[in-house]
């Protein structure tokens, strides 16, 4: 009888995980090919999930429609996204909250911006009026030159605006000299000037949080004990890339998707400590998108936004 109760033990200590899992589920967290989540790549290479006890399992998509399919078939806990995805997402049922800002509009660390194709090279803004842009509607893209020519008091129909979806497709037309301007990320931001056209303006200067980390509901449930673990695992990430940047070159290049020619010399950017967007900057975002119809009222932030400050 002692030795069929020393067995059942054994079993049972056996079966427990050690460590994250001892107490917790993977957290499936869908990300995208993207600078801003660098430091969560950061995180999960120095094991800094398991430290924090938890268990996280980073999945990655190749676009945010493939990452949207999977987290309404329910097969994520958290995602990495832009606010205007975000809050499309919630509003379409999806029972996520904003965890923290992941990017915002940083001087000197330019995320997206207008290019211009190598036969327009050179041109300022006030000598592209009427010049064809490249962009994708109802997006992060369109807010942000929406918020670009309101900065520069240009009027909306400044440009012609062509609507091109894919981001490669964008890119290859602009660089064939088949559209005038693309509204893009970073690298190829970069890489554009690389292969001879020119960075226009930035949105840079907007103060605007770009991109944002987003959990389950239920990771805030009572004292929100796996959302603190989580986080505390992103914040020793982002400290680790402030102090020793160039130690993760090779994981920005691999995971981040930065060109082979830039890799050796593209920056490594600087990432904010948590926090959450102010309602200001929900709002901001929420009245472009009732305007564009992507809302129809703005959703209440105890809907939206992490009930603990990380």
């Amino acid at each position: 009888m002692k030795f069929r109760f020393l067995l059942l033990a054994l079993t049972l200590m056996l079966a427990v995980p050690q460590g994250a899992a001892a107490a917790n589920s993977k957290i499936r967290f869908g990300i995208l090919p993207v600078l801003d989540t660098l430091p969560l790549q950061v995180a999960k290479a120095e094991k800094l999930f398991e430290k924090n006890a938890i268990e996280v399992e980073l999945i990655p998509f190749s676009s945010a429609l493939e990452r949207d399919t999977a987290l309404k078939a329910g097969q994520l806990d958290g995602f990495f996204g832009d606010l205007v995805a975000t809050f499309m997402l919630i509003d379409k049922g999806a029972p996520m909250l904003i965890a923290t800002t992941s990017y915002s509009t940083t001087p000197g660390q330019p995320m997206f911006g207008i290019v211009s194709s190598p036969e327009e090279s050179g041109k300022g803004l006030s000598n592209l009026e009427g010049a064809s842009i490249a962009i994708s509607r109802s997006t992060i893209i369109e807010f942000l030159l929406d918020k670009i020519m309101e900065r520069n008091e240009l009027p909306k129909d400044y440009f012609n605006r062509v609507e091109i979806k894919k981001i490669p497709i964008r890119l290859q037309m602009l660089l064939s000299d088949e559209i005038d301007l693309a509204l893009l990320p970073e690298p190829l931001m970069s890489l554009t000037r690389f292969k001879g056209g020119c960075i226009v303006v930035t949105a840079e200067n907007l103060g605007i949080p770009l991109t944002v980390l987003n959990l389950h509901r239920r990771y805030f449930e009572g004292k929100g004990k796996d959302y603190m673990r989580f986080m505390s695992a992103y914040v020793e990430a982002l400290e680790m890339l402030k102090k020793n940047p160039e130690t993760y070159r090779d994981l920005m290049a691999k995971t981040c998707r930065i060109p082979p020619p830039l890799a050796k010399d593209f920056p490594i950017y600087s990432f904010p400590m948590p926090s959450l967007p102010s309602a200001e900057q929900l709002n901001e975002v929420q009245d472009w998108m009732i305007g564009h119809e992507l809302l129809e009222k703005r959703i209440p932030r105890d809907w939206a936004v992490s009930p603990i400050a990380p």
